[in-house]
Parts: structure tokens; sequence; C-alpha cells
């Protein structure tokens, strides 16, 4: 029964971060400012999906194999949003400006 219970604690505050992160994805305005909410829908969302499921799931091979796709999904995550990052910086897409605002462009200009 308690197990049961973390289990879909766990499962709610994943679904609670994914419906955060796609908020955050259709509300930010540029590319830049969109991979903050999109990494972190899947870090805290998956992971917390996951390891919701592997307490449900018990000691088992399952577990086993849930801890490693978090482990992937950890890794790849972060390195796909730097590369993200990265290939829009060198594609030279714009900062997002607000209206009559400045904002610093991260390169000290």
């Amino acid at each position: 029964m308690a197990r049961n219970i973390v289990a879909a604690a766990f499962c709610c505050i994943g679904t609670f971060f994914f419906l955060l992160g796609t908020t955050g994805l259709l509300r930010m305005p540029d590319i830049f400012t969109r991979l903050h909410p999109s990494t972190k829908c899947d870090t805290l969302g998956a992971c917390s999906v996951i390891i919701g499921m592997a307490v449900y799931a018990g000691w088992s091979w399952d577990m086993f194999k849930l801890v490693l796709i978090a482990a992937f999904l950890l890794l790849s995550s972060a390195t796909c949003g730097h590369a993200i990052g990265r290939s829009a910086l060198k594609r030279g897409i714009e900062y997002w400006k607000k209206d009559g605002g400045g904002v610093d462009d991260g390169h000290g200009a």
C-alpha cells in the first residue's frame, strides 16, 4: 500500500513538471528561453515518472532497466539542450528582446 502511494506521488510530481515544461515551451518567445523548460520537462518530469515506476516495480529486472533509462535520459537531455543552443548560436539566431528594452547578448557587447 505504501509503495503504491509513493509511486503515485512520484508520477504526479512528474506529470506536474511535464505540464509546467509544456506550458513554458509554449509561452517562451525564442529558442534560447524555450530550452530551459524543455530540458526541465525531460529531466524532472520523465525521471520522476521513471522513479515512480521503479518504486512500483520493486526489486526486479524491470527496476534495473528503468534506472538505465533514467541515466540515459539524464545524459541525453543535457547534451541535447546544449547542442540545440550551440547550433542556434552558430546559425546567428537572434535573442528575443523586449520592446524598448535592451537585453545583454551574453558576448559583452
